[in-house]
């Protein structure tokens, strides 16, 4: 049995998490154990196996999706945010208590280098975000604050960044989006080609 790879962050919430790749029961155990050591509040499996006799609950995992841009014009209810909207609190809070997204250790994060950030506004506010690589056609699904999670705001936030894609075909990530979001993904043309199950495991409450 080979030992699990587990790695320590903070969750978009703020919880300390452990994470990892976890093959089978054996390794969910180690995941435990060492999440436990650690003090961490939650733990997180990526796994196709069934680890639901230690206790984990399975949650919406990640996916990834293609498909076709869909040049446009942007909704008047969506703009490209600046620097300054384009902040770690609004990406925190449009993701928070969604499995899978963490909070950086500093903002921006390398990986967000010549990306764009689009912004769902809303009463006078950001209510969403959605992430897009233009030069590379790559889409980060998109974020909602809560209060504001409907079906048409996620809706709109991924037509946009369809529509603002710099390539005919795209790359979409999703961490954490439940049924109803994978829906509107597929009504929009996508499919998904890899899909890892998540597990989700609460130590401390």
């Amino acid at each position: 049995m080979s030992a699990v790879a587990v790695h320590y962050s903070v969750s978009a919430s703020g919880a300390r998490v452990a994470e990892a790749l976890v093959d089978d029961v054996a390794q969910g155990e180690q995941l435990i154990a060492a999440a436990a050591a650690a003090g961490v509040a939650i733990a997180w499996a990526h796994s196709a196996a069934d680890l639901s006799s230690l206790g984990f609950v399975p949650v919406p995992g990640s996916r990834r999706l293609t498909g076709r841009a869909r040049p446009a014009p942007l909704p008047d209810d969506v703009t490209v945010l600046t620097a300054a909207e384009d902040s770690a609190e609004l990406c925190a809070a449009a993701y928070r208590d969604q499995w899978g997204h963490k909070t950086p250790d500093t903002w921006p994060i390398d990986e967000f280098a010549g990306t764009t950030a689009l912004g769902l506004r809303s009463g006078g506010r950001v209510v969403g975000i959605c992430r897009i690589g233009p030069a590379a056609g790559y889409i980060d699904a998109p974020g909602l604050v809560q209060g504001n999670r409907d079906e048409t705001g996620y809706r709109t936030l991924l037509a946009a960044a369809l529509a603002a894609a710099g390539t005919e075909e795209v790359i979409v990530e999703s961490w954490g989006d439940g049924p109803d979001r994978v829906r509107v993904c597929t009504e929009l043309g996508l499919r998904t080609i890899e899909y890892s199950p998540g597990w989700e495991l609460r130590l401390l409450r």
